[in-house]
């Protein structure tokens, strides 16, 4: 797989944070208002499960710090435990339809 790609999927894969600038400007090209905040993307399981089915080299883990690895688990469970309850709530919801 291609470096970019195998990076940008392990980004996916384990969550990461932004900054987004949003910047309002006058007729005259002034800076009016500038505003700076921060966006965090959740880690995405379906990256996870490509990384997992191309193989995808694990270095990266590798090169990550005991605490790193422990808070990429349990965003990961707790993400897995949304996406679970999400599919036990669609079947209830489902049975109650019946």
């Amino acid at each position: 797989m291609n470096e970019e790609i195998e990076k940008a999927v392990f980004r996916r894969a384990v969550g990461y944070d932004i900054q987004e600038i949003t910047e309002e400007y006058s007729g005259d090209n002034e800076l009016v208002k500038r505003k700076v905040s921060s966006k965090h993307y959740p880690p995405d399981m379906t990256a996870v499960k490509t990384m997992l089915e191309l193989g995808t080299d694990v270095d990266e883990l590798k090169k990550m710090s005991d605490s790193q690895l422990k808070e990429l688990k349990k965003r990961l469970l707790c993400q897995l435990e949304d996406i679970t309850k999400g599919e036990i709530d669609e079947d209830n919801n489902s049975d109650k339809q019946d």
